[in-house]
């Protein structure tokens, strides 16, 4: 049986596409983590969610989309203060 590959990383384009503008070395930082365009998309949608449960349940989505949320939300934090 073949092995499944694993998705790509997502491309600096990519994760500006689907997060909007974001500085430099926040761009560098999701690429370092290895995540797909996929897991990007599911970390910008569970931080943008209106109705999201996670902080109430003290819960944050696990690998690398985890280590994406916790680097969007910090970038987050930078631009509210």
């Amino acid at each position: 049986m073949p092995e499944r590959s694993s998705p790509r990383p997502a491309t600096a384009s990519e994760i500006v596409a689907i997060c909007g503008a974001l500085d430099d070395r926040t761009i560098l930082d999701i690429i370092a983590t290895g995540a797909s365009a996929a897991e990007v998309l599911e970390a910008h949608t569970w931080l943008m969610a209106d109705d999201r449960l996670g902080p109430e349940l003290q819960r944050r989505p696990a690998g690398r989309v985890g280590q994406v949320c916790d680097i969007l939300a910090a970038e987050e934090e930078s631009e509210e203060e």
